[in-house]
Protein backbone atom coordinates (compact mmCIF):
# COMPACT_ATOMS: atom_id res chain seq x y z
CA UNK A 1 0.00 0.00 0.00
CA UNK A 2 2.84 2.39 0.85
CA UNK A 3 4.62 1.66 -2.42
CA UNK A 4 1.40 2.16 -4.39
CA UNK A 5 0.80 5.48 -2.62
CA UNK A 6 4.34 6.56 -3.46
CA UNK A 7 3.89 5.63 -7.13
CA UNK A 8 0.57 7.47 -7.26
CA UNK A 9 2.06 10.67 -5.78
CA UNK A 10 5.01 10.46 -8.15
CA UNK A 11 2.67 10.07 -11.14
CA UNK A 12 0.59 13.04 -9.97
CA UNK A 13 3.69 15.25 -9.70
CA UNK A 14 4.90 14.10 -13.11
CA UNK A 15 1.53 14.79 -14.73
CA UNK A 16 1.22 18.23 -13.14
CA UNK A 17 4.76 19.61 -13.57
CA UNK A 18 7.06 17.69 -15.92
CA UNK A 19 5.76 19.34 -19.11
CA UNK A 20 5.74 22.89 -17.66
CA UNK A 21 8.12 25.44 -19.21
CA UNK A 22 11.65 24.62 -18.04
CA UNK A 23 13.21 26.57 -15.17
CA UNK A 24 17.02 26.67 -15.27
CA UNK A 25 17.90 25.57 -11.74
CA UNK A 26 21.06 25.56 -9.65
CA UNK A 27 20.83 23.21 -6.68
CA UNK A 28 23.35 24.17 -4.00
CA UNK A 29 24.32 21.44 -1.58
CA UNK A 30 26.92 23.45 0.31
CA UNK A 31 28.87 26.72 0.13
CA UNK A 32 32.50 25.88 1.02
CA UNK A 33 33.38 24.23 -1.14
CA UNK A 34 30.56 25.25 -3.44
CA UNK A 35 28.86 21.95 -4.25
CA UNK A 36 25.97 21.04 -6.50
CA UNK A 37 24.48 17.89 -8.03
CA UNK A 38 25.40 16.36 -11.36
CA UNK A 39 23.14 14.76 -13.92
CA UNK A 40 23.16 11.21 -12.47
CA UNK A 41 22.11 12.39 -8.99
CA UNK A 42 18.50 11.69 -7.96
CA UNK A 43 18.03 15.37 -7.09
CA UNK A 44 18.54 16.11 -10.81
CA UNK A 45 15.67 13.71 -11.43
CA UNK A 46 13.53 15.67 -8.98
CA UNK A 47 14.38 18.94 -10.74
CA UNK A 48 13.41 17.38 -14.08
CA UNK A 49 10.21 15.92 -12.57
CA UNK A 50 9.23 19.47 -11.63
CA UNK A 51 9.87 20.82 -15.10
CA UNK A 52 13.27 22.19 -14.22
CA UNK A 53 16.64 21.91 -15.90
CA UNK A 54 19.70 21.39 -13.71
CA UNK A 55 22.29 23.87 -15.00
CA UNK A 56 25.01 21.35 -14.09
CA UNK A 57 23.29 18.23 -15.47
CA UNK A 58 26.25 17.66 -17.83
CA UNK A 59 28.47 16.96 -14.81
CA UNK A 60 28.89 13.21 -14.36
CA UNK A 61 29.92 13.38 -10.70
CA UNK A 62 27.11 12.96 -8.19
CA UNK A 63 28.18 16.00 -6.14
CA UNK A 64 30.67 18.09 -8.12
CA UNK A 65 32.33 21.20 -6.79
CA UNK A 66 31.90 24.28 -8.94
CA UNK A 67 32.92 27.90 -8.60
CA UNK A 68 30.74 30.98 -8.33
CA UNK A 69 31.83 32.10 -11.79
CA UNK A 70 30.39 28.90 -13.32
CA UNK A 71 27.09 29.49 -11.54
CA UNK A 72 26.96 33.11 -12.65
CA UNK A 73 27.79 32.09 -16.23
CA UNK A 74 24.99 29.49 -16.15
CA UNK A 75 22.61 32.27 -15.04
CA UNK A 76 20.04 30.05 -13.30
CA UNK A 77 16.48 31.26 -13.01
CA UNK A 78 16.21 29.62 -9.58
CA UNK A 79 18.72 28.74 -6.88
CA UNK A 80 17.57 26.00 -4.51
CA UNK A 81 19.71 25.27 -1.46
CA UNK A 82 19.67 22.70 1.27
CA UNK A 83 22.44 23.13 3.84
CA UNK A 84 22.74 20.92 6.90
CA UNK A 85 19.65 21.48 9.01
CA UNK A 86 16.06 22.59 9.11
CA UNK A 87 16.93 26.27 8.91
CA UNK A 88 17.53 28.23 5.72
CA UNK A 89 21.31 28.67 5.44
CA UNK A 90 22.58 32.24 5.66
CA UNK A 91 24.94 31.62 2.75
CA UNK A 92 21.99 31.33 0.35
CA UNK A 93 21.64 35.11 0.55
CA UNK A 94 25.27 35.49 -0.53
CA UNK A 95 24.02 35.21 -4.11
CA UNK A 96 22.23 38.57 -3.72
CA UNK A 97 25.45 40.43 -4.53
CA UNK A 98 25.13 39.14 -8.12
CA UNK A 99 22.14 41.34 -8.95
CA UNK A 100 22.17 40.56 -12.68
CA UNK A 101 21.82 36.83 -12.13
CA UNK A 102 18.23 35.98 -13.08
CA UNK A 103 17.52 34.07 -9.85
CA UNK A 104 18.59 37.08 -7.80
CA UNK A 105 16.82 39.67 -9.94
CA UNK A 106 13.55 37.75 -9.57
CA UNK A 107 14.08 36.80 -5.90
CA UNK A 108 14.12 33.09 -6.69
CA UNK A 109 16.41 31.93 -3.87
CA UNK A 110 14.71 28.95 -2.26
CA UNK A 111 15.37 26.50 0.57
CA UNK A 112 14.39 22.85 1.01
CA UNK A 113 15.47 21.03 4.21
CA UNK A 114 18.12 18.43 3.36
CA UNK A 115 16.20 15.61 5.06
CA UNK A 116 13.61 15.87 2.30
CA UNK A 117 15.95 15.62 -0.70
CA UNK A 118 19.44 14.61 0.30
CA UNK A 119 18.50 11.64 2.44
CA UNK A 120 16.83 9.34 -0.05
CA UNK A 121 13.83 7.94 1.73
CA UNK A 122 10.12 8.05 0.85
CA UNK A 123 10.25 11.67 2.10
CA UNK A 124 11.88 12.42 -1.25
CA UNK A 125 8.39 13.12 -2.63
CA UNK A 126 7.82 15.69 0.12
CA UNK A 127 10.99 17.41 -1.08
CA UNK A 128 9.86 17.03 -4.69
CA UNK A 129 6.57 18.75 -3.86
CA UNK A 130 8.48 21.65 -2.36
CA UNK A 131 10.84 21.77 -5.36
CA UNK A 132 7.88 21.81 -7.76
CA UNK A 133 6.25 24.59 -5.76
CA UNK A 134 9.43 26.69 -5.83
CA UNK A 135 9.89 26.21 -9.57
CA UNK A 136 6.25 27.13 -10.10
CA UNK A 137 6.89 30.34 -8.12
CA UNK A 138 9.87 31.04 -10.39
CA UNK A 139 7.63 30.59 -13.44
CA UNK A 140 5.08 33.01 -11.98
CA UNK A 141 7.80 35.64 -11.54
CA UNK A 142 8.74 35.66 -15.21
CA UNK A 143 8.10 38.96 -16.95
CA UNK A 144 4.85 39.09 -18.88
CA UNK A 145 5.22 38.46 -22.60
CA UNK A 146 3.80 41.19 -24.88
Amino acid sequence: AAAEGYRRRLAELRARYSARPAVRTFYQVWDRPLMTVGGPQIISDVIRLCGGANVFAAQTALAPTVDAEAVIAADPEAVVASGMGEERPDWLDGWRRWKRMTAVARDNLFFIPPDLLQRHTPRLLDGAERMCGHLETARARRPAQP
